[in-house]
């Protein structure tokens, strides 16, 4: 037992397994190496055998076999030929044990090599293509018998044992049909776990880069606005009184902004948290684009006043779009923000709606400052970075990144583009309902 354990894993030791990326291939070229040893043995001793008896005819068919399958196994190790080695050797096999078969073998007993044929068609060429290369097996060796069996050069064999053995054949082909779709089956299984593992994978890596930009981003942030805060109320506290009432409704405004700034920054960071450890909930619904439009406008209106800004609404579709309300939402307000925040005194402000296939698309464009190169491949990318806006309002650099998530949870997809000076177009796509 433990010679054979060796023999074996010197087997699988010289399969060479890591030349091919498919575990389909791996597995056929495990196999296609184990036959090639089993083969080399049989036709060995058979040629043997032949020398012994004298037995010519079938001595030069061995040897031709083995040279064929000589030929095989170098196209098979140095070549790599391994799909096409794989059919040819099935096609060789069925060959001779055809040969065997209607020549009646050694001692009549040719019939039994076709037992030996279903397992290595099966697994080696699949279970379709092997049930068909097995039925023209069975089709061919059948019009042997019925046009040759009247030779005398024709083995006559038991009729009884040949309805027996084809018991046997069906039963080990039966066998090796199943064998092979169970082997399917749990492939198919663990190619889902080994995808959902490399996905799991993938996504912690992704979360580690977003954790490690997000504390940088978060902390410069952080000491910014809580700084410039600190600053201004110990200002106002050290010197109140030599402060003239424009002075101080100046920092206190200021201070109201920090505020502001410091409050959203950490709405966004709840957001993004829920986001990452998927306790946000998703609840989608058919709803128009208009009902989310007007709550972001009035949202926004005192920014759009004091920038004396010019909205404009354009629906070139009624329809209906199935999305969360609540994301939806956040999505619109995160990219009207950045195109107010950029806009110029006096600019203007464009949302536009058309459907698109299946989906309903959505744009936000300004003529505000737009963006560089290096900023606008920064916000194709999962890099969070944050820019100051044309009042010099603070940026948090997370928005960007929730509307992304938000979006790949509605199955909406985003699109950029900018110019610096000349202003940006965003658009992003939400599901049509059904």
């Amino acid at each position: 037992m433990k010679k054979f354990k060796q023999f074996f894993y010197y087997l699988v030791s010289n399969a060479d397994l890591n030349s091919y990326e498919s575990f389909e291939d791996k597995k056929k070229s495990f196999l296609l190496h184990l036959f090639s040893y089993f083969f080399l043995v049989l036709m060995v001793s058979f040629i043997v055998y032949n020398s012994v008896t004298g037995d010519y005819a079938f001595l030069i068919a061995n040897a031709f076999a083995l040279l064929v399958s000589a030929l095989l196994y170098y196209l098979f190790k140095e070549k790599k030929m391994l799909r096409f080695v794989t059919a040819f050797f099935v096609v060789t096999i069925m060959l001779l044990t055809t040969f065997f078969t209607q020549t009646g073998g050694i001692d009549r007993t040719g019939v039994y090599f076709a037992l030996l044929i279903p397992l290595p068609t099966i697994l080696l060429v699949g279970r379709k293509k092997g049930l068909l290369l097995l039925f023209v097996f069975v089709i061919v060796n059948a019009l042997g018998f019925i046009f040759f069996y009247d030779e005398s050069w024709y083995p006559h064999y038991n009729m009884e044992n040949g309805v027996r053995l084809g018991i046997i054949f069906f039963l080990i082909t039966l066998m090796a049909y199943v064998n092979e779709y169970a082997f399917e089956f749990l492939y198919r299984r663990i190619e889902k776990l080994s995808e959902a593992l490399v996905h799991s994978q993938q996504s912690f890596k992704n979360l580690a880069v977003s954790k490690e930009h997000f504390v940088s981003l978060i902390s410069n942030n952080l000491s910014d606005h809580i700084g410039g805060f600190a600053g201004i109320a110990n200002l106002l506290n050290d010197e109140y009184d030599e402060l003239d009432e424009s002075q101080k409704r100046e920092l206190i405004r200021t201070l109201a902004n920090f505020s502001q700034q410091n409050f959203r920054l950490l709405q966004d960071l709840v957001k993004w948290s829920t986001t990452q450890t998927g306790a946000i909930s998703y609840e989608p619904q058919a709803f128009k684009i208009e009902k989310i439009y007007r709550d972001v406008v009035e949202l926004y209106n005192p920014q759009i006043e004091e920038k004396k800004l010019s909205f404009f609404l354009k629906m070139k579709s009624n329809s209906e779009v199935y999305a969360d309300v609540d994301m939806a939402g956040a999505i619109l307000r995160i990219f009207v923000s950045n195109a107010i925040k950029f806009s110029e005194v006096g600019g203007e402000v464009r949302i536009a709606a058309e459907e698109e296939g299946d989906n309903m698309r959505i744009t936000v464009s300004d003529k505000g400052a737009g963006m560089s190169e290096e900023n606008l491949l920064r916000v194709n990318s999962a890099v969070p970075f944050s820019t100051t806006g044309t009042f010099d309002e603070p940026g948090i650099g997370i928005g960007l990144i929730l509307a992304k998530e938000f979006l790949q949870k509605n199955k909406g997809t985003f699109y950029v583009e900018s110019t610096l000076g000349l202003g940006t177009v965003v658009s992003f796509t939400l599901p049509l309902v059904e």
